[in-house]
């Protein structure tokens, strides 16, 4: 008679034992569609915030992106560019993103430099001022006592752009 009752027994632990399984996966289930949500909702944040990074494929191309946005901003301010040189860019961010800094040396006054780095600092584009070296030089202007200043600075503008050599997931 004992494997009877065993068998009686172990059928409803097994019951008991399913529905418990059963849960389990529901739970397992419910949370899969969460995180696929949570998911798309990091990609659209990933997508937007990406919009700011510099277009083109590559780092030269980026850098003539820095450049135009740079002279568009110079313009503006009515400074006068002396040089402009493109370096080496750097990987950052893991190997995601590639760090592409332009060197541009450019005179102006105060007032001019005041709006120069609001506009850099406002740009849709993600730049960053890395390295400033400032130059001041003082000139009398004929015939009157007013001094002149002009301030010159060899200024090193970072932009970001996504790394095409990465490979994607």
């Amino acid at each position: 008679i004992w494997p009877q009752i065993e068998s009686v027994s172990t059928g409803e632990n097994d019951v008991a034992l399913k529905k418990k399984q059963l849960v389990k996966y529901q739970k397992m289930f419910q949370a899969a569609a969460d995180l696929e949500k949570d998911l798309t909702l990091i990609k659209a944040a990933l997508k937007k915030g990406e919009a700011g990074l510099l277009t083109g494929k590559t780092p030269a191309l980026a850098a003539a992106d820095i450049q135009k946005v740079v002279h568009e901003i110079v313009q503006k301010s009515h400074m006068e560019v002396q040089a402009v040189r493109v370096l080496k860019p750097k990987i950052v961010g893991g190997t995601h993103y590639l760090s592409i800094p332009v060197e541009v040396t450019i005179k102006g006054t105060i007032r001019q430099w005041k709006g120069f780095l609001y506009q850099i600092m406002a740009s849709p584009k993600y730049l960053t001022v890395q390295k400033v070296r400032i130059t001041v030089s003082r000139r009398r202007v004929r015939g009157k006592t007013k001094i002149s200043q002009l301030i010159g600075a060899k200024i090193t503008i970072n932009g970001l752009l996504k790394n095409q050599d990465e490979p994607t997931k």
